[in-house]
């Protein structure tokens, strides 16, 4: 495994500069990426033996029986880890990361395109511990996994998510409407955006071939494995957000998000907002 320290100062558009060591306060970070450092069986095993044990509210074990591939499969892997907890979870690896620790958070992702040729980048994984969400972990995460994205490809013009999960759209929805990017789906417009609708469409036939995809909704019917997944239905702390969940999902479906930037401004918005995110949350 490599490892690298939380990015601490300010975002400039393309890189996310390295900080000092993270303090125990703080997560660790070790980043995968398929051909240059990829996640070996050992590593593999660990990593979720880890988010099975930190996500106690997930069928994280079912989930990888019926999915063994999850984590080696993406192209770009960032784990967090917790420097301050037990490491003998980890034991037996060369590298467990800065002090150690126990996998507390993983974002994945991986690009792919449309029929018509529109590039995107597919958010695979995403778990966050349970007591950890809404802190540092995400957009450190974040800013870790763009960095790695930007330095091998280009910044993502197009972002996708496909989750039963009402905060995981929320922490898209952050930057997916700073002016310059567009937001799908959106609860609160009335108005719909018909190039965004379209474009999902589109992106819905490329992560899903042959799923049913309600347009007006997002909704991609029964395409969670496995099914049951989700102990309990979660919930955001946006009602509107809740609602529309619940009205458009039952266990098995997912709602596709996704956020399309239109704009260079909208770039650095990004991952200023990420950076400042990170900042104020290592700073409670």
């Amino acid at each position: 495994m490599s490892a690298t320290s939380l990015p601490t100062g300010a975002v400039p558009t393309g890189r996310v500069p390295s900080g000092p060591a993270p303090t125990r306060a703080d997560a660790s970070l070790l980043r995968f990426s398929a051909g240059r450092n990829p996640l070996d069986p050992a590593a593999d095993a660990w990593l979720k033996a880890g988010l099975a044990t930190a996500l106690p509210d997930l069928r994280m074990d079912a989930l990888f029986a019926a999915r063994p591939e999850l984590f080696r499969s993406a192209e770009h892997l960032v784990v967090c880890l917790d420097a301050s907890a037990d490491t003998s979870v980890g034991a037996g690896l060369d590298d467990r990361g800065p002090g150690g620790g126990r996998p507390v958070a993983a974002l994945g992702a991986s690009w792919a395109s449309t029929a018509d040729g529109e590039r995107f980048l597919h958010i695979g994984v995403q778990f966050v511990a349970r007591d950890l969400r809404g802190g540092a972990a995400f957009s450190a995460s974040w800013l870790a996994l763009l960095d790695d994205v930007v330095s091998t490809a280009e910044f993502p013009r197009i972002s996708v998510l496909r989750t039963y999960n009402p905060v995981a759209y929320c922490a898209m929805r952050a930057y997916g409407r700073l002016p310059g990017a567009a937001l799908y789906p959106d609860p609160r417009r009335e108005r719909r955006d018909a190039r965004i609708s379209e474009l999902a469409a589109r992106v819905a036939r490329a992560v899903a071939p042959g799923a049913p995809f309600d347009r007006r909704s997002g909704r991609l019917a029964g395409i969670g494995v496995p099914t049951d997944l989700y102990r309990t239905r979660p919930t955001s702390d946006d009602d509107l957000v809740n609602t529309h969940f619940a009205r458009h999902t039952r266990p098995g479906d997912r709602i596709l998000c996704m956020v399309h930037v239109r704009s260079e401004q909208t770039i650095q918005a990004i991952l200023d907002g990420f950076s400042q995110r990170y900042r104020s949350a290592t700073q409670q």
